[in-house]
């Protein structure tokens, strides 16, 4: 008790001028319009930053939400228009739609390898089965290769084992698209006879000769062209479209009519 007397005695004045500096500035605040005006201003100051600081934070526990909600828009929105020519509106019903598109995120991706391929969060439970394309709005991104119940491999456009058959846009001629293993930001694209018209700038597409990709996907621009060895047709180098270094959310495309397609032309 001795000790809690000396301690109070102590300190008794350090309390009481901390009382009298908050009266004082009730007093200044209450009776001084100008002095009001600071403390409301600055007050206002601290509240709306930890408001914004808060909305911020909220914003940031919903942003996986929003970014699911924004993929199934694009989703939406692919699905209505892929596979329709550029110039036409969609006009087609989901009844008639030969693709359903399926977005998903990239859980993994490599670009360092000659054998590039990514992990998305889709599998057999979400309708996903292997080849089946895979696509951003920008354009070809790869084809499944395998798939669990909840997951998916894909193989990577840069992959030197993949092919895709693309076309110049706007033109009849066509050649395969591939990888030769050296700068990600280069493809190639072969089989293109001398006679084409083909400039620096033009457009590939594909053009959905198969039902993995609809007819009128970007791949990409044509960046260069050479006559190969045998001098009958061009290589040439494409710049594609999509960055695969900064890969976060793609689309699969579950072709509608592929398996009756495929059951047409085995009857053949």
């Amino acid at each position: 008790m001795a000790f809690l007397e000396s301690l109070s005695q102590r300190y008794a004045h350090i309390v009481l001028f901390i009382i009298c500096e908050i009266i004082a500035f009730i007093l200044i605040v209450n009776f001084n319009q100008k002095q009001r005006d600071i403390f409301t201003h600055s007050s206002s100051l601290v509240s709306g930053s930890m408001l914004e600081r808060s909305a911020k934070f909220s914003d940031y526990l919903n942003l996986d939400k929003s970014n699911q909600d924004l993929l199934n828009e694009n989703a939406r929105l692919l699905q209505e228009i892929i596979g329709m020519p550029r110039d036409e509106a969609p006009t087609l019903d989901s009844s008639q739609l030969q693709y359903e598109v399926i977005p998903a995120t990239l859980i993994n991706n490599s670009i360092l390898s000659v054998r590039n391929q990514f992990t998305i969060n889709k599998g057999s439970l979400d309708g996903i089965k292997p080849a089946m394309g895979v696509i951003t709005p920008d354009g070809v991104v790869g084809i499944i290769k395998s798939v669990n119940d909840n997951y998916s491999i894909a193989i990577s456009l840069i992959n030197v084992d993949i092919r895709v058959s693309g076309s110049i846009e706007g033109a009849d001629f066509f050649g395969t698209i591939s990888w030769d293993g050296q700068s990600f930001r280069h493809l190639l694209l072969k089989d293109i006879p001398t006679y084409a018209d083909i400039k620096i700038g033009d457009q590939i597409i594909t053009n959905g000769f198969s039902t993995i990709f609809p007819k009128g996907v970007n791949i990409g621009k044509v960046h260069s062209f050479d006559i190969n060895k045998n001098g009958a047709f061009y290589d040439v180098s494409v710049i594609p479209e999509v960055d695969f270094a900064s890969l976060r959310y793609v689309y699969v495309l579950k072709g509608n009519f592929a398996e009756q397609m495929i059951s047409f032309t085995e009857d053949e």
